[in-house]
């Protein structure tokens, strides 16, 4: 071996420890996922588009075939994390076994997927939960002022600089360090929880003909309807909303809906070398994010449906949506809006807005901290620039990527504000299923192509059937992601599969390629072969 190859070596094997240290514990990692799968964002969203797109949808049914399909997807990701207990979502992953190239192509789209989801959480914040709340303030108050505040946070301009300044209040939350982000994560979960727990008890202690009574006495004057309940039904009846009922695939269809927000209850891989106590905290964190909300959404939708009733979501929602001159609420008839209808008490509409709020929050600094760390780990193994993976010593974060990826958030924000081409891009999550889909596809073999790493690993010794433990787990994760690959990709309302929003996330896998090979000929050219990296587990 030359003096040279030696010198190469030891550039990529004999590096310093990253920087980021172990601080999130076994709650710190539930609050984490928890709060990326969002309860209220997800009772938000069944309940304003499952009765609108699917009719014949049953909601909880559907939460809970998303529910068992996640803890499947989130088996095979723990087995993941603790084989390799690294920082950097599925790069650090799938790196280890699948061509690097490949690998780095699938973190792009992935982390892509997420930076994008921070900027729709943030206009979600906006549009579902602030709008709605100074409407619903405006009808129990009679104070047109509110409904002038709501009027101008729906205008793209408003929406667009009010979700920026929440993305860029996250990139400075997080760059005080992952002890602190922790901290405030855990206070903004009690308030979240607390926000939810009050929903549920309002649900609870409430009736039908209570609603009716409210909405026909404040929103039938606006609207000059004396019942504008059953109006609206019947506004979207004649529309071509359809009538209700059960039906097998649209109950599979609307648990897409479920399913979506329930994607976060695997984000701890993000932080995987920042968890103490890897394999018991990552194994509570996500199975416990994905059993907690299952049932809380059960629990909330069901009382939801009963007092605002099942047609009267779905007409309202469909008309506000897709049915030109139909019948609905004054703002988007969110969960929020109703509530505050429901209980004609700005208080209430207050608490439950801004805990609806929070829960939204709640993804934008997590997901912008997958970001974060899957392009640190890209600048560990010298496929990316080298000050990307500079750590602060004062608060052990990597400033420099948590600037990149704000700047990066912020221009998807405009982009989905401003661009009719990415208005409606959720077909992105579709693409980070797939990514992910291909990484626990991988991991069935990991056992097998890279046991120098796998017997290293706490599980490496147990089995289930006679095969390794985490062949069994990737197989029912890989089943799981698959199923719910396919299952968007047929679903025009959650995901589908446009011409249009299909090129863009090629685009994203050709410019993945194009980003690795461009930075291979770099560091080439400065004596580095980045591929010798790969090779083992990656620095701690």
């Amino acid at each position: 071996m030359s003096i040279s190859d030696v010198t190469v070596e030891k550039r990529i094997f004999l590096r310093k420890a990253s920087g980021l240290i172990r601080t999130a514990s076994g709650t710190d990692t539930f609050i984490y996922n928890l709060g990326v799968v969002s309860i209220g964002l997800g009772v938000g969203s069944m309940l304003f588009y499952g009765p609108a797109f699917y009719p014949t949808g049953n909601l909880l049914w559907g939460c809970l075939v998303a529910g068992i399909a996640m803890a499947m997807i989130s088996f095979g990701f723990i087995a993941w994390t603790v084989t390799i207990p690294r920082s950097g979502g599925i790069y650090v992953f799938g790196s280890r076994i699948l061509p690097p190239a490949l690998a780095l192509t699938m973190s792009l789209v992935e982390i892509f997927a997420w930076l994008f989801y921070c900027a729709i959480a943030a206009y979600w914040i906006v549009i579902l939960a602030l709008a709605p709340m100074f409407s619903a303030l405006g009808l129990l108050t009679g104070n047109e002022s509110f409904l002038a505040i709501s009027t101008w946070m729906l205008q793209p301009w408003a929406t667009f600089l009010i979700g920026a300044a929440i993305l860029i209040l996250s990139g400075v939350i997080l760059s005080f360090g992952m002890r602190f982000y922790l901290v405030l994560n855990k206070w903004v979960f009690i308030l979240a929880m607390a926000s939810t727990v009050l929903l549920i008890v309002v649900l609870a202690m409430s009736t039908r003909e209570q609603f009716v009574a409210n909405l026909n006495e404040l929103v039938g004057p606006a609207m000059g309807i004396a019942d504008p309940y059953n109006a609206i039904i019947a506004s979207g009846k004649e529309k071509g909303w359809g009538e209700a009922g059960t039906n097998l695939w649209q109950t599979l269809l609307v648990s897409n809906w479920a399913f979506l927000p329930l994607i976060g209850a695997a984000f701890s891989i993000a932080i995987g070398g920042e968890i103490k106590s890897v394999e018991k905290s990552q194994t509570w964190g996500m199975l416990g994010a994905v059993v907690t909300a299952t049932v809380a959404w059960i629990v909330t939708i069901y009382l939801a449906l009963k007092v605002f009733g099942f047609e009267f979501l779905g007409t309202a929602a469909f008309n506000f949506l897709m049915a030109d001159g139909g019948l609905t609420t004054p703002t988007d008839p969110a969960v929020t809006l109703l509530t505050g209808i429901l209980t004609k008490s700005p208080v209430i509409t207050i608490l439950a807005s801004l805990g609806f709020a929070l829960w939204m929050w709640m993804w934008i600094p997590a997901m912008h901290t997958f970001g974060v760390r899957a392009i640190v780990a890209w600048a560990f193994d010298r496929v990316a620039p080298a000050p990307i993976a500079k750590i602060s010593e004062t608060y052990h974060t990597p400033i420099v990527a948590i600037v990149v990826t704000a700047i990066v958030n912020v221009i998807f924000m405009a982009l989905f504000v401003f661009s009719p081409y990415f208005s409606k891009i959720v077909i992105l999550i579709e693409a980070a299923v797939l990514a992910w889909s291909v990484i626990l596809g991988a991991g069935i073999f990991f056992p097998y192509l890279r046991p120098q790493i796998y017997e290293k690993s706490p599980i490496s010794n147990r089995r289930i059937f006679g095969l390794p433990m985490m062949t069994v787990a990737c197989f029912l994760g890989f089943v799981g992601s698959q199923f719910y690959f396919w299952l968007l990709f047929l679903d025009p309302s959650a995901a589908g599969h446009d011409p249009t929003q299909v090129m863009i996330v090629v685009g994203v896998f050709v410019l993945g390629l194009a980003f690795y090979y461009v930075m291979k000929m770099i560091r080439k050219s400065q004596g580095v072969d980045v591929t010798l990296a790969f090779k083992e587990i990656p620095i701690e």
